[in-house]
């Protein structure tokens, strides 16, 4: 055990949950042959990251992707899809409850508040896993990827950069965090993420 770290924080979406709107797009696309990186930019980078900071609601998002992209398909089907891709990471859960015996861990999301409920109302296991200590940048009107987001982290838990340790599947949500000295893993795999997350522990 390094006694040096003291908090490590897991990305939600991507790294402790998979699914979401990469498949989302994907069987839009195939179910009414369109190309998916276009859905995905549009539905996930567009509005969603819109919804992500309180620009527009989370249905707006999904009206105005809806509608920008033609979809003969209704919020409530789309919402439908979304939800059914969403399911939890295994090996991730496991290593997460192994860690925490004796290291705080956190989940860390840029999710909106209603998508964000609608998660852990449909995963109990989010909450059993990390309890209380749940952070969505979304409840506090900040970018994810932002140095005053770890800052916020960080004092939160009355850690310094160099004492934590964070993981993500997206390389710009790291970005920050390395400058400020926090280590980072950046997801692509659970054995690489275990690889590495052993390296900085021992």
């Amino acid at each position: 055990m390094n006694k040096k770290i003291k908090l490590i924080i897991f990305d939600a979406y991507g790294v402790f949950l998979f699914g979401g709107y990469k498949q989302t797009a994907e069987l839009l696309a195939k179910k009414f042959g369109m190309n998916d990186q276009n859905i995905y930019d549009v539905m996930y980078k567009k509005y969603f990251n819109q919804a992500a900071l309180k620009k527009i609601t989370q249905d707006e998002a999904w009206e105005k992707a809806i509608q920008e992209l033609n979809l003969p398909i209704s919020i409530a089907e789309i919402k439908k899809i979304h939800y059914s891709f969403i399911r939890l990471n295994q090996p991730i859960v496991n290593l997460a409850k192994k860690l925490s015996k004796e290291y705080q861990i956190l989940l860390l999301s840029k999710n909106t508040g209603p998508q964000f409920k609608d998660a852990m109302d449909l995963i109990p296991e989010i909450k059993q896993v990390f309890r209380e200590n749940i952070i969505n940048t979304w409840d506090y009107n900040l970018p994810k990827a932002s140095q005053e987001t770890i800052e916020m982290v960080l004092n939160k838990y009355q850690v310094k950069p160099e004492a934590t340790v964070y993981i993500d599947d997206q390389m710009e949500n790291l970005v920050e965090a390395k400058k400020m000295g926090v280590y980072t893993i950046f997801y692509v795999d659970f054995d690489q993420v275990a690889g590495e997350l052993n390296k900085i522990l021992n």
